[in-house]
Formats: structure tokens, sequence, C-alpha cells
């Protein structure tokens, strides 16, 4: 089947052929309009210019599809400066956003789906030539998943620079089984103390959509915990409040209130497929007794499990809390090309 490729430079120019071919490749929340869409309007990093790659059939029947930014010092897990230093400074066409830890391909089955992805990733290639970048490449994707042949076979060279972390829920009935069965004594004891500690200190917890949520108490909390990375500017006072507005149905707010203080306050995105615990703010002292990371932990995964959703998703860091807690990691891997080749 002979392929070609639209090139659009917003959302809002795609029709529902992109809608329908997300929903059949089961394509997590950051390829879905209102995630591509907020993140037009409000990037959460310096995004240059903007593509949306779709490979389609004589009918224009969308078969792959693609997000691609191009972006300049824009490198916050330092990939780029430690693995492709030559490209410091320059621009680079990348899939997808950093924000993104789920890259995938989105590719529609069926017989002619090698050739729609590898269409997609030459069409990446070709747009990072005419857009003059000097590397062009796929972020955050799965070391053991489809991509890693196909880019490898490409010329991109891959390495890996994150871990990330979730759960198949059906491994359990519930989060109690999970309290129950799922866990090993120490942690399990960890878990359930905190929970009975916090519900002893009046500790509340309220759900709500974006619009009615405290925002600008949730960066507060969020950017206080990311200066223990000292990754502050992940939730820029503003930006991220308007974007996660944008996101509209897709995202839900769980705050945790003792008396008028927040302590804690966790948002999570939903697609299809899955439930994504995407961010959490929390309380660094004065509460006594208890860990409002945890009792938050506890809250989104009893979302988790009443979603009836296959999977949660837990993104990145934090590796040993994770692990302890009976989440499944998956190696997250950078691939880069080179495109523009350095002056002689």
């Amino acid at each position: 089947m002979e392929h070609t490729v639209r090139v659009h430079t917003t959302i809002d120019d795609v029709d529902e052929r992109w809608d329908d071919l997300m929903t059949v490749a089961r394509a997590p929340v950051f390829y879905r309009r209102p995630f591509l869409r907020a993140f037009e309007k409000h990037p959460l990093h310096p995004v240059l210019r903007t593509a949306y790659l779709v490979v389609e059939d004589e009918s224009g029947r969308a078969h792959a599809a693609l997000p691609a930014y191009l972006q300049r010092d824009v490198d916050p897990m330092r990939v780029i400066a430690d693995h492709h230093p030559h490209a410091v400074g320059r621009t680079v066409l990348l899939s997808h956003a950093w924000h993104c830890y789920d890259t995938v391909l989105p590719v529609r089955s069926g017989p002619d789906a090698g050739s729609a992805a590898r269409r997609a990733v030459t069409a990446l290639r070709d747009l990072a030539s005419q857009w003059d970048a000097r590397l062009c490449g796929v972020v955050n994707a799965d070391a053991d998943g489809p991509l890693d042949a196909l880019l490898t076979d490409s010329g991109f060279a891959g390495v890996d620079i994150d871990v990330g972390w979730g759960m198949t829920l059906d491994r359990f009935e519930g989060f109690d089984d999970y309290l129950a069965n799922g866990l090993k004594r120490k942690p399990r004891y960890n878990l359930t103390h905190d929970l009975r500690q916090a519900d002893e200190a009046g500790v509340s917890v309220h759900t709500t959509d974006a619009a009615h949520a405290d925002l600008d108490g949730f960066v507060e909390l969020a950017r206080a915990t990311a200066a223990k990375f000292d990754n502050s500017d992940y939730y820029q006072r503003g930006l991220f409040q308007d974007f996660v507005l944008a996101l509209g149905d897709c995202v839900q707010v769980a705050e945790f209130h003792v008396g008028d203080r927040m302590v804690a306050s966790a948002l999570t995105l939903t697609d299809d497929t899955r439930l994504h615990y995407w961010a959490v703010g929390f309380a660094q002292e004065d509460t006594p007794g208890y860990s409002p990371f945890y009792v938050a932990f506890a809250q989104v995964m009893r979302e988790a499990w009443a979603s009836g959703l296959d999977w949660a998703e837990l993104g990145r860091r934090n590796p040993t809390f994770k692990r302890r807690y009976g989440l499944q990691p998956r190696t997250l891997r950078a691939y880069f090309a080179d495109v523009v080749p350095e002056a002689e």
C-alpha cells in the first residue's frame, strides 16, 4: 500500500482521523487531543515549532502519527548534554514533549502497520532536515517496546535515560487485596500505619475536576516537593495552572486537607486503558505521624482500581519506594540521529 505523509502545525488542523487512530492504537493520554491542544496553548517547556505527522493511505485513512517539537536548550534530563554534546545550543526535533514519560508510535494494526511505522520515522527525519535541526529523536520510549528495533534499524542510537513504573491492575481484585496480598510485611505496615495516623489527624480527601481545584495550592506544594530534585521549575507558576485547566475532563485532582490546610494534592490523567498518577505535591513538615505522600499514593491506587482500567502508570523517579510497593519497572530510552552534518 502506498503511504503519504501530511504535516500539520496545529492539532486543530487535524480532523477526527487523529482521534480514531489514537483510540484504535490505544495511545496514552499524551497523544490525545486535549493534552496536545493544552501543550500548544500553554507549552510546559519552550517550543520553536510544532508538527503532527500523519501517515495516510490512498483513501486518506490514518495509519500512523507522531507529534514533534522543534526546540533549543531544552534538556531537563541532560540527555543531549551527556550523550550528544555537539548538539548543545542547536535545534533538535523530538517526539514526544519531555513531560511525556510514555512515548510510543501510534500505528493502526494490520498488514501495513510495519510500513506505516517506517514511513513515520522517515518523515520525522525528513522534517528535521527541512527545519535545519541538528538532531532528531524519540525520548522516553520503552526499551523493550516495538520502537527499539524500528529506530535502531533506521539509524537512531539508543541510550537508557530513566525508568518508568506502573502496575497491571488485574493482578489484584482491588486496593484492599493489593494491601493484604501484594506487599511484604514492612511496606504493608508502613502504609497502613500512615493511613491510620492520617485518619486520626483528621485528613480528608476530596477529588474534583481542574476547574474546581486549588491549582495554586497544588503548584506551591509541587514546587516544594520538586525542590528536593532541584527541579521546581517543572511546575512554573501560572503556566502550569493554565495547562492543567486546558486539559479538561481527562484530569482529576485529589486534594488532602487537615482543616483548612492542604497537605497534599495529586493530579491523575486518564485515557482508554490507563490511569496516570501524573504529579503530586505534599507538605514537607508539620504532618506528625504520617507522610502525606503515602496517603496520596493510597488514594490514587484506590481510584485506579475503581476506574476499571487496565494499568496504573506512576511515571518516573523514586525507584526505592516504587519497587518496595510492587510496581513494575520498564527502562526508558532516548533515540537520536544526527541530521545536519557538522561544518568541516
